[in-house]
């Protein structure tokens, strides 16, 4: 018996073949069900593996649904698997519904929660990067709580109103940087008219719809999630040291023939040489390192995560609580955001279910009291090394730039701090009373509060033990609330019907929504005994003031979709809106879109191909759009008070009020019309997918501002009179594949959108960033024919002003006419340059997965952009700064090819940095964007632990970047500020993480 019963549990060698009903599959996995005990199988589609009996076989194959089968002492066991359905039934939400993914007839791109918690990014905007084509993502800044991404829509939607796309949470308009990536299910974005119609007069710069996660039938289930990042800068300019700064003073002296007495320029040459071969004693010599004593070497990054999940038939609920901490590269500087969120799903009746949502949220933002965090940063890179200690040797803060210190700045000025808190309860209603007929009432309450602390505390500034007196003159606090309501309530009905080969469905709604913001301020200055609060401090410095502002939509839509056989594809959609920021008779629009689309796969031409092509559709749409986000009140006037008049037989001055901007009641929304065409594949069982398509934008009634004479007073209104379009293509190809216990994936999307100004009834702006038949914001300046390279040249080459002399920049003259004196350069010689805006994006996302490990990859660039840098970022000396490295490259007769010009002071350098080609530099980069490797630890060791999973892994962000930017500074940043070329650098980032479940 004992003999017997060990035969019994001895290995079977099974084999068997894999088919899908017509061919053999190789390469499928075959597994046994809780072992590592596996095979592929063979180009036949053979297998062989050992079993016992009562073993389960997993046969999964990409493209293909996974199959299990108990083994029962067969000797052969062959197995047919089926095409993956769900690939082709797979559905996407659109506006107010969801559709089949195969029979989507609007330009609809959608990526998945998972894909965007890989990335383990602070910012949501951020980590769409890259995930759809047509959607330009551009991360501008790392500064901590505003490190989110400028995101556009097949580009640039307008000039004056706002040009970013509307984005709802479960149906609420919500800041995308806010939402926890944690919670989110899945998001779509909503690219043309026929997709984004439905959305009416906000969806003319593209809708992101962003849907959470939900409860799911089954036991309790718990995740948690947690990370540690380290972040420092991805590049920032070096500075040079004392002696070369003050070195290359005296040479630019000399070049522009600025006189030097002998005993200056004894005592200059002594002093370079001490700042050469001594150390700085903080007293006689000065060489301070103001970017190291303000910033710091790296900071830190951490979130933590904790989901619930689960309920019964009856009742489900999906639980979220996160926490992010974000520290910044200079002190005094960190962001906290800390989200609750619960969602709620109850069936009450057999046909009734209810869902609640609810959310709380709370930011707090910490940044110095005197000047942005970016502004100190690029204080401590151009700052004079020469002009003081960081802090002096008696303790005091040094000098600086007349009391200008930007260490000082960012220890010991005071504090700016801002709370946003947010509860927001969205609750919905579902009836199906009976089959295909849906009734859904949805009621959001969005309630965000503002609380603003600003406290400035001056600090004592020495200069070689002498105190300079204190910096700011004066303390001060500013105190401030804000509380925006926002109220949104939508009812709906829709009525599906399949009759044969025929399906339709009919959808109508109404909708309302209203937002109403309050706000109000105190400040004090002179406060006694470092008490700040606004009980304390000189009564007659106190100050208040406040606001308020509201306004209201109320809308009616519908839609009708109808499929033939799934093979012929008809939507027609619409919006009606009526606006609470035009008058009357221009409140209302209606905005209309339809599309098609013809599913060739499912015709019988196509017969032959069908074991390989899954889907192949092609679809088309237009449709009108609005945008009517351009302030509460633009079509009226403007009455501001402050002003006096005299008034009486004594001439008295009495307060007053006065108008100061000009009213134009009539005008109205601004409109586009959008044409799209696509094409959508799917081959070989899901290997691979291709999309692309082709669209025309065209914006009309723009609101723009003609300007006014001076003399008359009063700033000009809107007036619906500009014209511009976009056109465009995007493609996106995705390959996946499986080769035993190796699967892979990879997708590449490609796009670029070009702009044009069509139209501006005479309004081209003097620095020509509006002109027509150009983009909107494009780049002019001059074209350039190296330098000048000597007094000859000079005499007989164009010029642009008086001040040229050889190793100055040369320019050409391009404008030619009767009367045109050949050698003098103006305005009319001015040319386009280039578009600022990115072009032929791309990325490339990458993703690998053996037994246990996991890996992705991210890459990301830009073709081809423009970027005009100036100010400190350009200019050598500028505004009383230092030198970069780069820019001791400077033109002499020995380096007649520098990258710079002749060195010489600023106040002799003008003419060099005017916006020319030569400053207009190529913004285009590759960026490996992330990269994630993990690693999730067998489930036999966990189980012991009572953990369903374990995961462990490392990433890293913005890790290598190829580019011929500026040296120093990164091309996908955004520059400017009253100095120009500040900015706060994007991170890069090295992160460590845990994922587990229970």
């Amino acid at each position: 018996m004992i003999k017997s019963v060990a035969g019994y549990a001895q290995d079977f060698v099974l084999k068997g073949t894999v088919s899908d009903k017509s061919e053999p599959l190789p390469g499928v996995s075959v597994v046994v069900k809780g072992t590592t005990n596996g095979t592929t199988t063979d180009v036949n589609g053979g297998y062989s593996i050992k079993v016992k009996d009562g073993n389960v076989l997993v046969f999964s194959y990409i493209g293909y649904v996974a199959k299990e089968v108990a083994y029962n002492g067969q000797n052969q066991l062959d197995v047919n698997l089926e095409s993956n359905a769900k690939e082709l039934q797979e559905v996407v939400v659109v506006g107010y519904a969801v559709q089949k993914k195969a029979t989507l007839t609007g330009a609809v791109a959608s990526v998945s929660g998972e894909t965007l918690t890989q990335r383990k990014m602070p910012s949501l905007s951020t980590a769409l990067q890259g995930t759809m084509p047509g959607v330009t993502v551009q991360q501008t800044s790392g500064q901590p709580g505003a490190d989110g991404s400028n995101i556009r829509i097949r580009g640039i939607g307008s000039i004056n109103s706002n040009t970013f796309p509307l984005v709802l949470v479960d149906g609420v308009e919500m800041d995308i940087n806010q939402v926890d990536a944690n919670i989110v299910e899945s998001i779509s974005v909503l690219k043309d008219a026929a997709s984004a119609a439905i959305y009416g007069s906000r969806a003319a710069n593209g809708v992101i719809l962003i849907t959470t996660k939900r409860g799911k039938e089954g036991s309790i289930t718990t995740s948690y999630s947690g990370s540690a990042t380290v972040q420092r800068p991805t590049n920032m300019p070096k500075v040079v040291d004392a002696w070369q700064y003050l070195q290359a003073e005296l040479q630019a002296k000399d070049n522009a023939g600025v006189s030097v007495s002998p005993s200056e320029r004894e005592q200059q040459l002594k002093l370079i040489e001490d700042q050469r071969n001594l150390e700085p004693d903080n007293w006689n010599r000065y060489d301070t390192d103001w970017k190291k004593e303000t910033l710091k070497d790296y900071a830190l990054l951490q979130t933590h995560n904790v989901s619930v999940g689960g309920g019964t038939e009856k009742l489900r609920m999906f639980g979220s609580g996160s926490y992010v901490f974000q520290d910044g590269l200079i002190p005094n500087n960190n962001y906290q955001r800390t989200n609750i969120q619960v969602n709620t799903d109850a069936k009450v009746l057999s046909w009734l279910k209810a869902g609640l949502i609810t959310s709380i949220r709370e930011s707090n933002t910490k940044a110095p009291g005197v000047n942005t965090p970016k502004s100190i940063i690029n204080k401590s890179l151009y700052m004079l090394p020469t002009l003081s200690a960081a802090r002096e040797l008696d303790g005091n803060w040094g000098y600086g730039k007349n009391g200008d210190n930007p260490t000082a700045q960012a220890y010991a000025s005071g504090e700016n701090r801002n709370k946003s808190s947010e509860i927001l309860l969205n609750g919905t209603l579902t009836a199906t009373p009976f089959e295909g007929f849906e009734i859904v009432t949805q009621y959001a309450r969005r309630n965000v509060t503002g609380r603003s602390r600003s406290l400035v505390t001056p600090y004592t500034t020495s200069l070689k033990g002498q105190v300079m007196g204190i910096y700011p003159a004066e303390d001060g606090l500013t105190e401030g609330w804000s509380q925006t309501l926002h109220n949104t309530f939508r009812a709906q009905t829709s009525y599906e019907k399949e009759i044969g080969r025929h399906y339709a469905k009919a959808l109508v709604g109404f909708q309302t929504e209203d937002s109403e913001f309050t706000s109000f301020f105190g400040a004090k200055q002179g406060f006694d005994l470092q008490r700040y609060y606004l009980g304390n401090g000189d009564g007659a410095t106190a100050t208040s003031g406040g606001g308020a502002s509201s306004w209201a939509l109320m809308s009616g839509y519908a839609r009708l979709n109808y499929t033939f056989d799934e093979k012929y594809l008809l939507e027609v959609s619409g919006r009606y809106d009526g606006s609470s920021r035009f008058i009357a008779k221009n409140r209302w629009g209606f905005f209309p879109s339809v599309s098609t689309g013809w599913v060739l796969s499912r015709e019988k031409f196509m017969d032959n191909l069908a074991s390989h092509v899954d889907l192949l559709k092609i679809r088309a749409s237009y449709g009108l759009l609005g945008n009517q986000n351009i302030g509460n009140y633009p079509y009226t006037a403007t009455i501001s008070p402050g002003y006096g008049y005299y008034l009486g037989d004594n001439k008295e001055l009495v307060p007053g009020v006065a108008q100061t901007d000009l009213e134009n009641a009539n005008i109205g929304w601004e409109k586009s019309k959008q044409f799209n065409v696509g094409i959508d594949a799917s081959l070989w069982k899901g290997k691979l997918s291709f999309t692309a398509d082709y669209y025309i934008k065209s914006i009309y009634d723009m609101l723009m501002k003609f300007p006014l004479p001076y003399y008359a007073g009063l700033s000009p209104a809107f007036t619906n009179a500009g014209d511009m379009e976009n056109k465009g293509w995007e493609i996106g190809i995705t390959h996946r594949n499986q080769l035993g216990d190796f699967s892979y994936g990879a997708t590449f999307t490609l796009n670029d959108n070009q702009n044009e100004i069509t139209n501006l009834n005479g309004l081209n702006s003097q620095d020509r960033t509006m002109v027509e038949g150009y983009p909107n914001q494009g780049i002019w300046g001059y074209l350039t024919d190296g330098y000048y390279r000597d007094w000859d040249d000079v005499a007989n080459s164009p010029k642009l002003g008086t001040s040229a002399r050889p190793g100055f920049v040369k320019y050409k003259k391009i404008y030619v006419a009767d009367g045109v004196n050949p050698m003098i350069i103006d305005s009319r010689d001015l040319v386009y340059l280039g578009d600022p805006f990115p072009h032929f994006e791309y990325s490339l996302n990458l993703t690998a997965g053996w037994k246990n490990f996991d890996f992705t990859a991210f890459v990301q660039g830009v073709g081809k952009r423009s970027t005009f840098m100036s100010g400190v970022g350009l200019r050598p000396f500028f505004n009383g700064g230092n030198l970069f490295e780069h820019q001791l490259d400077s033109w002499t007769v020995d380096n007649p090819n520098a990258s710079y010009p002749l060195l010489v002071p600023e106040a002799n350098s003008a003419d060099n940095f005017v916006r020319s080609d030569k400053w207009v530099r190529d913004g285009s980069y590759t960026r490996l964007k992330n990269l994630v490797l993990g690693y999730t630890i067998p489930k036999a060791i966990t189980q012991k632990a009572k953990i369903e999973s374990f995961r462990v892994y490392v990433s890293g962000q913005n890790l290598f970047t190829r580019s011929n930017f500026f040296d120093g500074y990164d091309p996908e940043v955004s520059y400017g500020g009253g100095v120009g070329g500040e900015f706060y650098p994007i991170m890069q980032t090295y992160t460590v993480g845990v994922d587990l479940k229970f």
